[in-house]
């Protein structure tokens, strides 16, 4: 699907104006975040470009910094713990990956991006419902990804690829208003199925 194609369409899947998500798409490329056009060659949206796109809308406060907020993104990993600490913690909290045949330990040093690449690919392979997936990005801040299972709410958090060095605790203060974008799991299977699921 070419890029006009694919924002038109994602822009039907969000509500949401395509001229917004024109302009994010055009600052990805500006940023050489997604591959442009040359001469009659118009390459297709992949699977990656299209999230970053969702995400980077979903994450600015002005859509022309798009590339910098994927570049921000990438450095968000999951909240995991390394294999020396794994065994202490995994008693005492309820695991994301295990749902789905993976440990929480096994996405650790992955970024935001691929981590939602493979949420998609579930997606796209019925091995989780669309309408109980959901991933948050705050303005300036962490995002997250939660799945509704059963009677309870699984959440992964994702820290700041720095702040996961061992013995580093340190905390930032929080601005006093927090402005969070939540895209819902149909917005993420639709752009599976257009790029990879075609």
């Amino acid at each position: 699907m070419t890029p006009v194609e694919f924002v038109s369409g994602l822009a039907l899947a969000m509500k949401v104006e395509r001229t917004e998500l024109a302009t994010v798409d055009r600052a990805l490329a500006k940023g050489g975040l997604r591959q442009i056009a040359r001469g009659r060659s118009r390459p297709d949206i992949n699977l990656v470009e299209g999230i970053q796109i969702v995400c980077a809308w979903a994450g600015v406060e002005k859509l022309t910094d798009a590339a910098e907020e994927v570049t921000r993104l990438e450095q968000y990993c999951p909240d995991a713990v390394p294999d020396d600490e794994y065994e202490l913690t995994k008693k005492c909290k309820p695991l994301f990956g295990s749902d789905f045949g993976e440990e929480e330990k096994d996405l650790y040093g992955r970024n935001f991006f691929v981590v939602l690449c493979e949420v998609a690919r579930w997606l796209g392979e019925d091995r989780l419902e669309a309408e109980r997936v959901l991933f948050s990005i705050e303005r300036g801040g962490p995002p997250e990804i939660s799945y509704d299972w059963e009677l309870e709410k699984r959440k992964l958090g994702f820290a700041w690829f720095e702040e996961l060095k061992p013995l580093q605790k340190k905390r930032t203060a929080r601005p006093p208003v927090v402005i969070t974008a939540s895209i819902r799991g149909p917005v993420l299977k639709w752009i599976y199925d257009v790029t990879e699921g075609a």
